[in-house]
């Protein structure tokens, strides 16, 4: 399974919304709302490695937030990580 399937899948979950890091935050693409770390949660992740390419290697991670939206954040492998992205993502793991 590569990201763009784990993608789809997690779609027809209704995990659509793309999140992102904006410092201290974690910011809805779809919508521009932002949200605190003690208001959203990891529910699951998916890491994908195709073997040939490290830079194609990445895990998904699916998002709650108190408020009901569903989304996901999709973090690189730990070379090409962003690292605001994996910081907060380890400090939202830690908290779920």
């Amino acid at each position: 399974m590569d990201l763009a399937d784990l993608l789809a899948h997690a779609a027809e979950k209704g995990y659509s919304s793309n999140f992102s890091c904006e410092g201290d935050q974690l910011r809805c693409a779809d919508t521009g709302d932002c949200f605190d770390i003690d208001e959203a949660r990891v529910v699951d992740s998916r890491s994908v490695d195709q073997g040939t390419d490290p830079g194609d290697d990445a895990t998904l991670y699916l998002i709650e937030t108190k408020s009901g939206r569903r989304g996901f954040i999709v973090v690189g492998d730990s070379f090409h990580a962003d690292p605001r992205n994996a910081l907060f993502i380890d400090r939202l793991i830690k908290r779920s």
